[in-house]
C-alpha cells in the first residue's frame, strides 16, 4: 500500500554497535533518534523536505513527545518506523509512530509539533500546499483507525498499597 491510501510513512534503520548501551540494547536515545528519521520521512512525504526548510526557512519544532518501550531492540536489528498524523490543525501536528523489528512492536512514539519560521525564530502557519498534504495524510489514516492508547498520559496507576 502506498502513503497516499493509508497515510503512513515507512522508514527503516539497522541497530549499530554505537547505539547500544551498558546493558547491551539500544540505549533510549536512539530510539529517539530513530523515530526522527521516521520524522523527517514524513515530513519529505508533505512537503517539509530539506530543501524546502533551506529555501523557504520553514520547518517544523517538537513541543512535547510521548514514548512506550515494548521491547529490546539489538545490535543488527533491522527496524521499520511507521509514521502518521493523527490530527493537525493548520499549525500543529500529532504524529504517531511505531517501530517493529519484523512484525514485533518494539516502541511507540507521539510527538506534538507545530511549524516554524527558522529565520524569524517564531511559530507560523503551514503553507496552505502543505496543509492540504496534511489534510490528505490525515484523511487517510482515518480510513485506518488509530490505537485507543493514542493521547493517554504517563503516570503511576493507584492501586492496592503493597
Amino acid at each position: 500500500m502506498s502513503k497516499a491510501i493509508t497515510g503512513i510513512v515507512i522508514s527503516h534503520a539497522t541497530v549499530i554497535k554505537e547505539w547500544l548501551d551498558y546493558n547491551n540494547h539500544m540505549n533510549v536515545a536512539y530510539y529517539i533518534a530513530v523515530f526522527d528519521k521516521g520524522i523527517d520521512a514524513f515530513k519529505d512525504s508533505v512537503g517539509v523536505s530539506m530543501d524546502y526548510i533551506a529555501n523557504e526557512k520553514r520547518s517544523t519544532v517538537a513541543l512535547e513527545s510521548h514514548i512506550t518501550y515494548q521491547r529490546e531492540a539489538s545490535l543488527a536489528d533491522r527496524l521499520r518506523v511507521e509514521t502518521r498524523v493523527v490530527d493537525f490543525d493548520g499549525k500543529r501536528t500529532h504524529l504517531y509512530q511505531e517501530m517493529y523489528r519484523d512484525d514485533e512492536l518494539l516502541a511507540t512514539q507521539e510527538t506534538l509539533s507545530i511549524s516554524f519560521n527558522t529565520e524569524l525564530r517564531k511559530t507560523c502557519d503551514f503553507e496552505p500546499w502543505i496543509a492540504e498534504n496534511y489534510r490528505a495524510m490525515v484523511a487517510a489514516q482515518a480510513q485506518q483507525g488509530t490505537p485507543d492508547w493514542i493521547g493517554r498520559s504517563i503516570g503511576i496507576r493507584k492501586g492496592k498499597p503493597k
